[in-house]
């Protein structure tokens, strides 16, 4: 006979998620010297746009930072898709300065990985910003943005998700100066 759940214990999901305030607050402690100069860096580029590159959850990461790049001063946000060289074997559009910004939790996928070398050849600033630091992804990128989640055992991306977003708005403040943003 099966049992019921009991209701007064928290699910793994309901803990992971209660741990993103404080994540996130120790994130950006950490990131802060790395995401001033990160922001020093894109304010010198002045680049004509800023591309995502993401799949899954994290690709509902990449359409937060297009939405939080242009309502607070950044340039205009593009996804770009990683099927475009993996499926199709064409090469990405023209990167030459263009900030590419790579959003995965392991940084271990092999599209997004051929999609993210493929544009820095072509001249991105390749951007990371994932929670495996010592993953091939970080490997690759000029710029590597911790997201500093620690593991993440639920099935459903939690304080991952979270400190992502955390991730994203911290250079996005620091870049634009807008002050309801900065941390």
């Amino acid at each position: 006979m099966a049992t019921e759940p009991d209701a007064s214990v928290p699910s793994l999901m309901i803990r992971e998620a209660a741990e993103s305030p404080q994540r996130c607050e120790a994130q950006i402690a950490a990131n802060a010297p790395l995401i001033r100069d990160l922001a020093a860096r894109l304010r010198a580029i002045d680049p004509p746009f800023v591309a995502t590159l993401a799949r899954g959850s994290s690709d509902q990461a990449a359409a937060f930072a297009k939405a939080v790049l242009e309502t607070h001063g950044g340039p205009p946000t593009l996804s770009h898709a990683p099927s475009i060289g993996s499926i199709y074997g064409t090469t990405s559009p023209k990167f030459r300065g263009v900030p590419l910004i790579v959003i995965s939790q392991s940084g271990r996928s092999p599209d997004l990985l051929a999609a993210a070398e493929d544009a820095r050849r072509q001249g991105a600033l390749v951007i990371a910003i994932v929670n495996d630091v010592e993953s091939p992804l970080a490997a690759l990128s000029d710029y590597v943005v911790p997201v500093h989640a620690g593991p993440e055992k639920s099935v459903a991306a939690t304080k991952s998700f979270v400190c992502t977003l955390s991730a994203i708005a911290h250079p996005t403040a620091e870049w634009t100066g807008d002050r309801a943003l900065l941390p």
